[in-house]
């Protein structure tokens, strides 16, 4: 579970790259309405899996 939660986190950071490049590229958002998004969507799973890494660990 430990390194799970560690391998978890750069795959996050495509899947939220990708919701970013859609959002901008496709959906018409400017880069800075669509980076307190990907902020948001990275961070809180990312700070989440951080957490159950140091409490398994």
């Amino acid at each position: 579970m430990a390194i799970a939660s560690l391998i978890f986190i750069p795959i996050w950071f495509v899947a939220a790259g990708v919701n970013l490049y859609i959002g901008v590229n496709e959906a018409g958002y400017s880069f800075n309405e669509e980076l307190p998004v990907f902020l948001l969507s990275f961070l809180v799973p990312t700070l989440f899996a951080i957490t159950i890494y140091w409490k398994v660990r």
